[in-house]
């Protein structure tokens, strides 16, 4: 079967035109992509969760429960908000959404530990959401581990022991933390770029899914407003300008990827300035990016053998968005996901890709590291432009 560029370029020419001429694909394909790449990034501005508001009933009140309360209050993470007299008041605060968190003093604090005793300091935690949960419980055990040391210090210096022989015997061994690809701690860094992808995926599929079955419909007859009346029409092909479905897809592909590629060097390049989140220039993050690119074309348009009408797609693959998120295994750790879930997630274009990308931007991987990934893409690639040039097909089949 002869393949004609020309006929692919013109293809790509009518498919541009059809998506700036049809009113929901503009919507879909042009504004939902600067409106969701705004609006999902923007919540994630702050990078990290900091002074979150906590309740400190303090049932001593004595010097040394005072400078713990000053040290909690000095922690980025948490941030004194509320001085209630009892537990019952704080748990008033929380329940009107004042604070995440009680602390606990407990009553002869001081002068229990002066005594040598054993103190416990209390403490509650909403554990709704756990991102708050975790900076609650962190900034608590650092100042809380860190007051502690410092007295058991002066116990020992007391004693006859130096400064230095104190902090010896309390801490034998220093713990030097490193944080890798994310030292800050950001979950805008660790979130926006899967987001960015999924963007991408879903908006193309929605609107590659609108324009092919806008054609299906036309194929099996519609009702068109014509000369000021109601008319029926019929197409008797599914491309005016080829019937050869292999010139019709790689058309249709190249008119949506180039598109698309535009989209693709905004997300990576200009909104990193306006909202901060890392993404660093690396040529090999445009072998996967392709690809990937080219897969979602692809794909697109192969699941238009299952929409009856132009809806479908939008309301399919809008439900399905969500459950994306956890595929690529960031969100959710894939060794935890379910069999099912994660056979399915393999023939999704942003599980490979998340993970070469990330790969490449974020952990510094060559291309030779993420590999798998691209044959992975690679693989999709060819079996969703076999079942697209099938669709076609059977388009073409009903046309007789």
């Amino acid at each position: 079967m002869n393949i004609n560029k020309d006929n692919i370029i013109q293809i790509a020419k009518g498919e541009i035109r059809r998506i700036f001429k049809d009113g929901g694909t503009i919507l879909i394909m042009c504004i939902a992509v600067f409106l969701y790449g705004i609006f999902y990034m923007f919540p994630f501005s702050n990078h990290i969760v900091q002074d979150v508001p906590i309740a400190v009933v303090d049932q001593d009140n004595s010097s040394m429960s005072r400078q713990l309360i000053r040290n909690l209050n000095s922690n980025q993470l948490i941030k004194v908000a509320d001085r209630p007299t009892t537990l019952v008041e704080a748990k008033e605060s929380y329940y009107r959404n004042k604070i995440n968190g009680s602390i606990i003093i407990p009553k002869d604090f001081e002068q229990d530990i002066k005594r040598g005793k054993s103190v416990k300091v209390t403490a509650y935690e909403d554990s709704t959401y756990l991102i708050v949960y975790k900076q609650i419980a962190a900034g608590i055990i650092q100042t809380v581990g860190d007051f502690s040391n410092k007295i058991e210090i002066a116990t020992l210096m007391k004693l006859g022991l130096s400064k230095d022989m104190a902090i010896h015997i309390k801490s034998p061994f220093e713990l030097v933390d490193m944080p890798l690809y994310n030292p800050i701690g950001s979950y805008q860094n660790y979130i926006v770029p899967l987001i960015c992808l999924l963007i991408l995926q879903q908006t193309m599929l929605i609107g590659s899914g609108m324009l092919g079955a806008t054609i299906k419909e036309q194929i099996n007859g519609v009702k068109i407003w014509a000369n000021g009346q109601i008319v029926n029409y019929k197409a008797d092909k599914v491309n005016e300008i080829s019937d050869n479905p292999i010139e019709i897809v790689l058309g249709k592909a190249f008119a949506y990827v180039s598109l698309y590629f535009i989209y693709a060097l905004m997300f990576m390049y200009l909104f990193p300035t306006l909202l901060v989140y890392k993404m660093t220039f690396n040529p090999s993050m445009f072998l996967i990016l392709i690809p990937f690119l080219f897969c979602v074309a692809f794909l697109g348009q192969a699941l238009v053998g299952l929409y009856t009408n132009r809806e479908n797609s939008l309301m399919i693959l809008i439900i399905t968005s969500v459950p994306m998120i956890f595929e690529p295994g960031f969100v959710w750790p894939k060794e935890s996901l379910p069999f099912l879930i994660k056979f399915i997630g393999f023939f999704v274009p942003t599980t490979p890709t998340s993970v070469g990308l990330v790969g490449i931007n974020q952990m510094g991987a060559s291309f030779c590291m993420v590999q798998s990934s691209f044959w992975h893409l690679l693989f999709l690639t060819v079996l969703y432009f076999w079942c697209a040039c099938k669709v076609v097909t059977n388009m073409q089949k009903s046309t007789k």
